[in-house]
């Protein structure tokens, strides 16, 4: 049997991610993966990439925690603020996605993420004259590797949360994780709010 083109796919690329079937969203990530054994490089969209069990993330977390204590929030959330500025969507090369971020882009791009394994974010509230947003996040891999926390832990994702909400707002915000899955909430939220006055 020959080998299938893993770049050519049946699915549509403008159709909603979200209604993928289990079946049909490995066929998408399969399409956009290149996995290379003799280089150890794998590609995802033609970017390279790897792929590493959240558990990962939230051992270096806890080892800042011990390290430098409460700095170590901050440092996690410019992370995450970094890479959310250093491209937004691993999938731009397929899903043409490179356009201005508008808030039907931004819905795709949380799809995309869902499709990675981030959760499942959704937008609750999108007020752009007030410059603020609230978004939520069910199956947060952070929260659910962290475990149980009296105080909200997904400071990685607030940070590219804040990257994501500075440019669909187009304004520098900051983002509060306020509440969390690992404080027993049902799903963690996040509130941008501008850091100047508008």
């Amino acid at each position: 049997m020959p080998a299938r083109d893993r770049r050519t796919t049946t699915i549509d690329l403008t159709a909603d991610l979200s209604d993928l079937s289990p079946q049909r969203a490995r066929e998408f990530l399969a399409a956009a993966l290149e996995a290379n054994a003799k280089t150890g490089v794998l590609r995802l969209s033609n970017v390279p990439s790897v792929i590493v069990r959240p558990e990962a993330i939230v051992n270096i977390q806890r080892q800042l925690e011990l390290t430098i204590g409460g700095s170590s929030k901050g440092i996690l959330y410019l992370s995450g603020e970094r890479s959310a500025q250093e491209g937004m969507n691993p999938f731009d090369s397929i899903l043409s996605t490179r356009a201005p971020l508008t808030l039907a882009n931004a819905r795709r791009l949380m799809d995309a993420s869902a499709l990675l394994g981030w959760g499942r974010l959704e937008i609750s509230l999108f007020d752009p004259e007030h410059g603020r947003l609230v978004l939520t996040v069910s199956n947060s891999p952070l929260a659910r590797a962290y475990g149980s926390s009296k105080k909200p832990v997904c400071h990685f994702l607030t940070g590219w949360i804040a990257g994501l909400g500075r440019n669909l707002l187009e304004r520098d915000v900051l983002c509060e994780e306020t509440a969390c899955e690992a404080q027993g909430h049902g799903r963690c939220e996040f509130e941008l709010r501008p850091l100047s006055p508008l």
